[in-house]
């Protein structure tokens, strides 16, 4: 159960913020295997001054780059990974519009018991355990 945090510069209608984040679920789900579920996710927004992004290093990017920070839990290939971040900024193109070159990805892998999703029950299947 991936948790997302996704930074942007403040000005964006809130139908773009959601397609963001619908875009970056549907592609967990589809290229990573997350539950569909399994959605937990934020924007944040923030003034010019307190937005620093090198607009030029590796490539050019628009004043519309997004942070993408996801932690999940470990195990994916490189390759898999390769295919979320291929298939995330093509799906980002389509809708709501975003420049693949203004999508910066960074995902954190964590082990599954680093996750605590409530009732103070830790790993990936909290339900099993609250059943028991």
């Amino acid at each position: 159960m991936p948790m997302t945090h996704v930074s942007m510069r403040s000005g964006k209608p809130a139908a773009y913020r959601t397609a963001v984040l619908e875009g970056i679920h549907e592609t967990l789900h589809t290229s990573l295997g997350v539950h569909t579920d399994a959605f937990f996710m934020t924007v944040r927004e923030h003034e010019d001054a307190n937005f620093h992004v090198n607009m030029s290093f590796p490539f050019a990017r628009s004043s519309d780059v997004l942070l993408v920070q996801i932690t999940l839990t470990t195990g994916r290939s490189a390759d898999d990974k390769q295919r979320f971040y291929q298939d995330l900024v093509a799906r980002l193109a389509r809708n709501p519009g975003v420049n693949p070159a203004d999508v910066f990805i960074n995902l954190i892998e964590v082990a599954a018991d680093n996750w605590s999703p409530g009732n103070g029950l830790a790993g990936q299947n909290p339900t099993s355990a609250a059943a028991a």
